[in-house]
């Protein structure tokens, strides 16, 4: 007599849709890692940005003496924009020492990265980058 609901033994052998379950397990998982892959991609492209601007404003510094401190931060503010990065939200300051009879200037660029693809609560990250060189 068939009621036409399948056995139990039959259910136990049964495999259609176990690829459907694993994948909804797999997922997951797998997209979080690929979008934690991204973001810190993005988050080491910024702070590499970040600290190129500032290394150039200080080669640009040791070579033009005469410039004021905020023409040393504007010019690491352009040499960051041209990297291809919004100047939004990022600050530039250059000051200028002397130590041992010996003028130096400092420059500091910090920014805060924030994650674009949500998926997990991350906080935001204050990236920050430094570069002092003498000038005579």
């Amino acid at each position: 007599m068939r009621t036409g609901l399948p056995s139990l033994a039959n259910l136990a052998k049964n495999r259609r849709g176990a690829t459907a379950v694993e994948f909804a397990l797999i997922a997951p998982i797998f997209l979080i890692m690929a979008f934690g892959v991204f973001e810190m991609g993005r988050a080491m492209w910024i702070k590499s940005s970040l600290q190129f601007a500032v290394e150039e404003a200080a080669r640009y510094a040791m070579v033009n003496t005469s410039a004021t401190t905020t023409t040393i931060s504007t010019y690491a503010q352009t040499r960051y924009t041209n990297a291809g990065l919004s100047s939004t939200g990022v600050t530039f300051a250059a000051t200028q020492d002397t130590t041992g009879g010996i003028n130096y200037v400092s420059i500091t660029g910090t920014t805060t990265f924030a994650v674009q693809v949500p998926i997990v609560p991350f906080p935001s990250i204050t990236l920050s980058a430094k570069s002092r060189v003498p000038l005579s």
